[in-house]
């Protein structure tokens, strides 16, 4: 009876090589076919995505001629190509250029493909066709929908992609979303919401009239953004709060020249906690009148917090030749912290170039000056 011979390591008869021989080299036959395949197919996306941006362009910068030929050849692009280099132009155009790419999407129907995915099931092209959506034709109710949108990450790009135009609009939904539980997306709102003028106001002012939730300090951030008078009397409402965070905020949004704003401030310098009165100090040299509150700022030169010294000698250093007069009265003070932050704040300024801190006649009893120098004994 004869026995079949296997080599030691093969596994297979002899007679089974060519077999396998063959299989393997069609094996890499096929693997270097589809390599080429490939290959091709990568150099001609290539080519076509860089006639698309070509044609683009063209549309976007040429004459009325050359880029109506462009837009044409536009119109049969595959929209998985068209839109990723239209998603790319969008957030650095405007004026007219902006004008031609909105009326490209339209012509070559792409609107429908960006409402096709503003309804997408896969929250990444929801996220894209936020990006979108300020190419959609003006009053489309599209362009703020995602607002609403169960995804975070989609939430977040709708608030952030939001043009001027389309604030009042979506003002309900984004002072909605400054309670959103993800951060990304309150920042989002906030940063929209910053981008809005004077309509704006009776909204923020009522959501701050009624809101008790987290949301409130981002609006008031918004408010400070805003320094609108009809925003006041919620403001002194926070400005008392028992939250430090909504007092530190509020303080951040008076101004010193609105009716109550400097009895309110003086109240905040004062405050327990060293955030507070930072942001008070801040508030006072924000805007013209806050030098009436010169003296009671240069008392915190002597503040216990480093933060609250550096705000109060960054004040006096913006308020011109009263807040220099302070500073300079606190270069002999009898507490260290007070000499050091004044010399600081006079040399900042002299560092600017600003206002001078040349000497200035100071009264002989500075108790006769209007509040006090506010030295320290």
């Amino acid at each position: 009876m004869s026995a079949t011979l296997h080599p030691p390591g093969l596994t297979a008869p002899l007679s089974d090589l060519p077999v396998l021989l063959a299989l393997t080299a069609t094996m890499l036959v096929t693997f270097l076919v589809i390599g080429q395949i490939a290959d091709l197919q990568r150099l001609l996306h290539r080519r076509s995505v860089g006639r698309v941006g070509h044609d683009l362009v063209t549309v976007l910068s040429a004459d009325d001629e050359a880029a109506g030929a462009a837009a044409e050849r536009l119109v049969g692009v595959s929209p998985r190509i068209l839109l990723p280099i239209v998603q790319r132009l969008a957030a650095d155009l405007d004026g007219d250029a902006d004008e031609r790419l909105r009326m490209l999407v339209a012509v070559t129907g792409m609107s429908a493909t960006i409402g096709r995915r503003i309804r997408s099931r896969r929250w990444r092209r929801r996220a894209q066709a936020a990006a979108l959506c300020p190419l959609l034709p003006d009053g489309d109710p599209r362009r703020i929908s995602l607002l609403r949108d169960p995804n975070a990450v989609v939430r977040a790009r709708a608030a952030e992609n939001l043009e001027r135009a389309d604030i009042v609009d979506a003002l309900p939904h984004l002072l909605r979303l400054l309670d959103d539980p993800s951060d990304a997306v309150r920042f989002s709102a906030q940063h929209a919401l910053l981008q809005g003028d004077g309509r704006i106001v009776p909204t923020i002012a009522e959501y701050l009239r009624r809101a008790e939730g987290p949301g409130v300090v981002w609006a008031l951030e918004v408010a400070a953004n805003l320094r609108d008078p009809r925003l006041a009397a919620v403001v002194e409402r926070h400005a008392r709060s028992d939250d430090p965070a909504l007092r530190a905020m509020a303080a951040r949004s008076l101004a010193p020249s609105t009716d109550g704003g400097n009895d309110l401030l003086a109240d905040l310098l004062a405050d327990l906690d060293a955030d507070v009165r930072a942001m008070a100090c801040a508030a006072a040299s924000s805007t013209t009148g806050g030098e009436i509150l010169a003296a009671s700022i240069g008392r915190l030169l002597a503040d216990r917090s480093w933060t609250v010294r550096q705000s109060a000698g960054r004040a006096l250093g913006a308020m011109g030749a009263t807040g220099a007069m302070v500073l300079r009265a606190h270069l002999t003070d009898t507490d260290p912290y007070a000499r050091d932050m004044a010399r600081r704040a006079l040399d900042d300024v002299a560092a600017r170039g600003g206002r001078s801190v040349m000497p200035a006649p100071i009264p002989a009893d500075l108790d006769t000056w209007p509040g006090g120098i506010g030295r320290v004994a």
